[in-house]
């Protein structure tokens, strides 16, 4: 007795996908209008939130899908942000307009060193970029002349008549905001095309993707590029905030790499809903435990020991972190579904087809 084969399908997005999609557009419609509304503390928090979830999430695809370690990408925060500075004081460039032009800045100057830091490997990667970050801010703290002038910093000069202090802090938290959905957006774009299929192999098993005539350097390199783009866009887009910017903050590992990867290990390296979690629950509960009106308040050092030893533990119970454990136990939970399913029969008629993750 013959039977007739059931047909199959790639699947990628489930009901739950769709929803959780809906709940996060919705969470992005609500941060807009704060940022549009005229509370300069709420619009602070919401540049501060978005810049974390911009690195955070650029240092996962890094390290999560391409297995490069970096303990240097706070280089380009501060190359994005003195660029800001050069267009804008130097060049009497509009602020906001200077932001692109400061994080291309960031991406040309990932180019030689990407050049440079991808003779490395493993953990001589990580330690390299770091000497290279530090590299550059002795270089750019020893330029002592205008508009840089070296370590004592410099501010950021923002015309009051054109940008009133309202104006300037609804405008930037917009411009924030939009900048962490195109990071995501490219990210899980990224993942979705052959080279996010590539890239996986890679971090699986790096020899084997070369073998399956997978270009290794061609993707890091890309993603390289991309990270520095973004990070570089996001320490622009931060010093707009702030205005007054110094080379040992800009260029601080303490400041950025550090919480950037606390914040990936809470959340869940290689994912890409896990760096989005990790960062609002750092920045959540800093803001809480930080402010002078808390019952429980640390100073930014106690709060990163803390948080760093959280993270010991996390990487210890649970590997994938806190993202990461809740996706293994519920396959189907997912904001952004990048992983393809080979589904054969009737995925919701009958619950013993066979299913194959691809």
């Amino acid at each position: 007795m013959s039977s007739t084969a059931a047909p199959a399908h790639v699947v990628r997005a489930t009901t739950t996908t769709r929803i959780l999609g809906v709940l996060a557009v919705l969470v992005v419609a609500w941060m807009a209008f704060l940022a549009a509304g005229d509370n300069p503390a709420t619009q602070t928090k919401i540049v501060e939130l978005c810049v974390f979830v911009v690195v955070a999430s650029m240092w996962n695809l890094l390290a999560g899908y391409t297995g490069l370690v970096s303990i240097g990408q706070q280089a380009f925060i501060g190359l994005g942000a003195y660029a800001l500075i050069v267009f804008g004081n130097g060049y009497g460039q509009d602020v906001y307009f200077s932001i692109l032009p400061a994080a291309l800045i960031a991406l040309v100057a990932s180019i030689p060193i990407a050049l440079l830091a991808f003779r490395l490997r493993g953990a001589y990667f990580a330690i390299g970029m770091w000497v290279i970050a530090e590299v550059v801010r002795l270089l750019v703290k020893q330029y002592k002349a205008a508009p840089i002038k070296g370590g004592s910093g410099t501010s950021l000069v923002v015309p009051t008549n054109l940008y009133p202090k309202a104006e300037r802090f609804q405008t930037t938290a917009l411009i924030a905001l939009g900048l962490a959905v195109l990071a995501v957006t490219v990210i899980a774009l990224l993942l979705r095309s052959r080279i996010g299929l590539s890239l996986q192999a890679v971090r699986d098993n790096e020899h084997g993707a070369s073998g399956l005539g997978v270009n290794v350097y061609r993707e890091r390199f890309i993603v390289f590029v991309i990270a520095a783009f973004f990070t570089g866009a996001a320490g622009a887009v931060w010093y707009v905030l702030k205005i007054r910017i110094q080379p040992d903050t800009a260029f601080g590992v303490s400041d950025w790499t550090a919480p950037i990867v606390v914040m990936v290990v809470l959340g869940g390296i290689g994912t890409i809903e896990g760096p989005i979690i990790g960062a609002a629950l750092w920045y959540l509960v800093r803001d809480y435990v930080t402010s002078t009106g808390s019952a429980i308040q640390l100073s930014d050092e106690w709060y990163l020991i803390l948080t760093g030893l959280l993270a010991m533990v996390v990487a210890l119970f649970f590997q994938r972190g806190l993202w990461g454990a809740l996706s293994g136990r519920f396959p189907s939970l997912q904001v952004f579904p990048i992983r393809r399913r080979l589904v054969v029969g009737d995925e919701v008629g009958d619950h013993r087809d066979r299913k194959r993750a691809t």
